[in-house]
């Protein structure tokens, strides 16, 4: 198996300081060299250095982490693999670690920020004092998971046990698939594993739709899912299938310009026959199958588009008050592509 890291690191002029980000994951069969892609900007403040690292593997670990930005602790691991992190420069290497693999060739990007629906935060709050935030959940999995659905798994237990603080999607990969997990509220979460012959986009808004309990093959969720839905009204089985998006994730104004248009030229990018426009946002594809294999060079290409050759250009037309968000932003602190070859 041979593994890959593309990352860089931006230090231009910030843009504000408003947690987003940019997702791209292929599946093998949808790339041109039979690897799996997994690929993120991560966009939060340009002036914010980052570390790369290498932690080695220790043993008799005693003790618990305890995360940077709030209260949340895990036991730490007695045994803890080799992984790399890229970590934020006022987290001392011990946490906000982003993305890497470990030494069983397990990669994470973490996270996507998304934001839950309103009425699944009533009922079921976030736990932003002690829930699990994107500041622990690479250095918590990383070291101890030894698949791709390990890490959803173990991921999902903690959201279960501890909760999660804030809305996150979080991509896993291995040699042999690709798993991708979204919040619901507070303790509810689903899985879901990329089909082999697609890709998928994300941009800072709930994705995942589609959730059959019996089909454990492709699907993991919170164990309450469903029936934490239907008691409070969030879905009803009489109005059709379980739709995770409609039940869970926010959908508002706000979408139309901040992350439908990235997720509409992505799939237009690879997909450019697609008969959708910007304002079919609430019924894009959520897996789609390109009409070309996708290659890495393609996914660099996606990462740094800014809506270039279009009226939505906000560098080119030198349009600060431009409503689309690109993808490629000034305040894009590190962008990085894993690739794992079976």
């Amino acid at each position: 198996m041979k593994i890959s890291v593309l990352a860089s690191v931006m230090t231009l002029l910030s843009m504000g300081q408003t947690m987003a980000c940019t997702t791209i994951l292929v599946g093998d069969k949808a790339s041109g060299d039979g690897s799996f892609i997994v690929a993120r900007n991560e966009d939060y403040s340009a002036t914010n250095a980052k570390h790369m690292v290498i932690h080695p593997a220790v043993g008799n670990q005693q003790g618990e982490f305890k995360s940077h930005s709030n209260d949340f602790t895990w036991p730490l691991p007695k045994s803890a693999m080799r992984y790399t992190a890229i970590h934020d420069f006022d987290t001392q290497d011990k946490s906000m670690g982003e993305v890497g693999f470990n030494s069983a060739g397990v990669g994470i990007s973490a996270t996507e920020t998304i934001y839950n629906s309103k009425p699944a935060l009533t009922a079921d709050p976030y736990v932003e004092k002690t829930g699990i935030t994107e500041d622990s959940i690479q250095t918590v999995i990383l070291p101890v998971v030894k698949t791709a659905r390990e890490g959803a798994e173990m991921l999902g237990k903690i959201i279960e046990q501890k909760g999660a603080g804030e809305g996150f999607g979080v991509a896993f990969v291995d040699s042999k698939e690709v798993w991708y997990l979204e919040t619901g509220s507070g303790h509810q979460w689903l899985a879901v594993r990329l089909p082999a012959d697609k890709y998928f986009v994300s941009a800072n808004q709930g994705r995942l739709r589609q959730y059959d309990p019996a089909d454990t093959a492709n699907y993991m969720a919170s164990p309450t899912l469903l029936s934490f839905a239907e008691k409070y009204g969030l879905y009803h089985p009489k109005y059709g299938a379980f739709d995770f998006h409609k039940a869970y994730s926010q959908d508002v104004e706000n979408d139309t310009v901040y992350n439908y248009p990235r997720v509409w030229t992505l799939q237009h990018m690879f997909n450019p026959a697609l008969k959708t426009t910007v304002e079919d946002g609430k019924n894009f594809p959520v897996f789609l199958k390109p009409e070309k294999k996708i290659s890495v060079a393609d996914v660099k290409q996606a990462l740094r588009n800014h809506y270039q050759n279009t009226s939505h250009d906000p560098y080119a037309n030198n349009n600060p008050k431009e409503p689309w968000r690109p993808i490629s932003v000034f305040r894009t602190q590190e962008s990085h592509i894993l690739q794992v070859r079976p």
